[in-house]
């Protein structure tokens, strides 16, 4: 049988959550994490111009080097989202020994949660997610939603 994920939310407002990776795939996860209220370290020898303004605005802390165990001290949410397989299997290894919640970007059976698609309006937030099978999917039932949110929304008020 394979994985399934316990759907939950998590109140993640100044909660400390490290991410280790400074491209494109970290940066659209910081960028989530911060709307949600994180405390967010990146540690990345380099990061994308985005996430650069954002260091340079406080809104997260940057460590420029390449990860060490000793980042992970602390934080109660860790997300790898580098280039390196063996280092995302490293961190995932050290994550779930210290009993902290894992997601390695691109393999589930790493992780010990997986990020849904998102869509936040002001009446909800909406997670979509395949079980980590299908990230396109969750993409697209997520967008289909937000297209047709006002259809729903006029179609609910009149109940």
């Amino acid at each position: 049988m394979r994985d399934l994920y316990y759907p939950i939310a998590l109140k993640l407002k100044n909660r400390p959550v490290l991410v280790i990776g400074g491209g494109q795939v970290a940066q659209r996860k910081i960028k989530t994490l911060l709307q949600f209220g994180a405390r967010v370290c990146v540690v990345s020898p380099g990061l994308t111009a985005a996430l650069k303004k954002l260091h340079r605005s406080r809104q997260i802390t940057w460590l420029g080097r390449a990860f060490s165990l000793a980042d992970a001290a602390g934080a109660e949410l860790i997300i790898a989202a580098t280039s390196d397989p063996a280092v995302n299997e490293k961190i995932s290894k050290l994550a779930k020994a210290k009993g902290a919640l894992v997601n390695v970007v691109d393999r589930a059976q790493l992780s010990s949660f997986i990020s849904p698609a998102i869509l936040r309006t002001s009446e909800a937030s909406i997670a979509v997610y395949t079980h980590g099978r299908d990230p396109a999917l969750s993409r697209d039932l997520k967008n289909f939603i937000k297209e047709n949110w006002s259809v729903f929304l006029s179609y609910r008020n009149k109940l």
